[in-house]
């Protein structure tokens, strides 16, 4: 978390952006097992295929949507 502190925009509302950082980190991983019992259902049950197509989906638009950060102290 060292890193992730050095770039924090305001060191006077550190907690509030640690707080944003750990919803961003905490978020996926508690919607992620709620999803996935619907995509393996996918066309009878046991679909990976569709689990890791949409696993891919979601890591390209997390690429995506890092771009439009400008910068980072």
């Amino acid at each position: 978390m060292a890193l992730a502190t050095a770039v924090l925009p305001d060191p006077d509302e550190s907690a509030k952006d640690m707080g944003v950082l750990n919803i961003g980190n905490a978020l996926p991983q508690s919607l992620v097992p709620i999803a996935a019992p619907a995509l393996l259902a996918i066309g009878g049950g046991g679909n990976y295929g569709a689990l890791f197509l949409f696993g891919a989906i979601a890591a390209v638009l997390g690429a995506l949507a890092v771009q439009f950060i400008r910068s980072v102290r």
